[in-house]
């Protein structure tokens, strides 16, 4: 299969901008506006109805400072949790430069990882779709869409230190808060597999609806898996994921990420360009805002107020930055980016990074304005002194 055919599979099931308005405005009167049909001289009228509800806050103007090329097809950019290391995903390429490595300050390349130099046929050698780095930063796990492998890959040394079959197509993996175990959409599987980190053993696989793309995994382990090509999510809970629910969602749902709290889910609703608020306790829809099209990889920042959300769609080239506390947003419009599609914030809340896909660039936008902090890491238990004179009584270890 050829590198064109495979890429055409990954958007299968997307519907025009026509038809997504088409959708839209049977909930919008457009008799004020003149139209009497959706054709396309409507769609402006239609789109500025539709986001009147989510209108541009007066907020601080954000600057987009920096950008650099990437491989072909850039698909997720990820950033180490120390913030050391920024990583891009090269999906079009096959075999060799599938991850470019970045310094996050400077934006300058450091390193590459090739999945298999040696290969001969320029489709051949697997190709990278999403990363994920462990808690530790020290390593970073890729699906390989074509080969049907996750990769183990040092982040020192950029080089693969392993790698195990997994489902048909993987695409998103996601990992557990403490990073034991790790789970894998299997796109073509209609599969979720969990692995044990430490030996890569398969732990579960569960069944999910055509194409799971978006995951989310809480941090009490309850797993929520999208099925891009309808609206429902698989819901898997419980001691050895046996409590299993399907709920109705948003149409196409792209991405997904948890708030900082994990009470609240947030949902790319691909279809109709909106942001999906997602009550985890109840599993009830809390509220859907208008964002920009096609919306595809997000982040939150880490005191919850923002959502940062890229827009794939019809030449918009924006980031939509949506504030929870009015549920306002507005645009950040990037130059020189084609089709916006992974997105990563930085550790210390001042940056977001957003790869360009048919651009085959990544860019920088600057959150100083927002004034947003990192969240400060849980305080050290301080060490025990059995002879203190708070201690009433030593343990019975302690006094041998």
């Amino acid at each position: 299969m050829g590198a064109t055919t495979l890429t055409a599979r990954l958007v299968r099931g997307f519907s025009s901008a026509q038809d997504r308005f088409a959708t839209l405005a049977a909930s919008v009167n457009l008799a004020p506006l003149g139209c009497r049909s959706i054709a396309l001289a409507c769609f402006a009228a239609v789109a500025a109805v539709s986001v009147a509800g989510g209108a541009s806050a007066e907020a601080p103007k954000l600057a987009v400072t920096q950008m650099a090329d990437t491989g072909s097809m850039p698909k997720a950019v990820t950033v180490s949790p120390d913030g050391k290391k920024l990583v891009v995903t090269n999906f079009g390429q096959w075999g060799k430069h599938n991850l470019w490595w970045y310094d996050p300050v400077t934006l300058k390349r450091i390193g590459e990882t090739n999945f298999n130099p040696t290969v001969k046929k320029a489709t051949e050698g697997g190709n990278a779709v999403e990363s994920v780095f462990s808690p530790d930063s020290k390593v970073v796990y890729v699906s390989n869409f074509v080969e049907n492998k996750l990769m183990v890959v040092d982040a020192e040394t950029f080089a693969v230190v392993k790698s195990i079959d997994v489902g048909l197509r993987p695409k998103i993996v996601v990992l557990s808060q403490d990073g034991s175990k790790i789970v894998v959409a299997n796109w073509d599987s209609f599969a979720a597999t969990i692995y044990d980190t430490k030996d890569l053993k398969l732990l579960y696989k569960l069944k999910v609806n055509e194409h799971p793309r978006g995951m989310a995994l809480t941090k009490d382990g309850k797993l929520y898996v999208a099925g891009f090509e309808g609206d429902d999510l698989d819901i898997y809970d419980g001691e050895g994921y046996t409590q299993h629910k399907k709920i109705k969602a948003c149409k196409h749902v792209r991405h997904m990420v948890l708030s900082p709290d994990h009470k609240t889910l947030y949902l790319s609703c691909y279809y109709l360009g909106q942001l999906g608020v997602w009550d985890v306790a109840t599993d009830k829809m809390k509220k859907l805002v208008q964002i920009g099209q096609e919306p595809k990889s997000s982040a939150v920042s880490d005191d919850g107020r923002y959502v940062f959300i890229a827009n794939w769609g019809a030449g918009e080239n924006t980031v939509s930055v949506v504030d929870t506390t009015d549920w306002k947003q507005r645009f950040v419009k990037i130059p020189k980016i084609d089709q916006p599609c992974g997105l990563a914030l930085s550790p210390d809340q001042q940056k977001v990074w957003v790869t360009g896909w048919t651009s085959k660039t990544v860019h920088t936008i600057d959150l100083g304005p927002l004034g947003l902090k990192p969240t400060p890491p849980p305080p050290k238990p301080l060490p025990v002194s059995w002879e203190s004179p708070l201690v009433l009584e030593k343990p019975a270890e302690a006094a041998k």
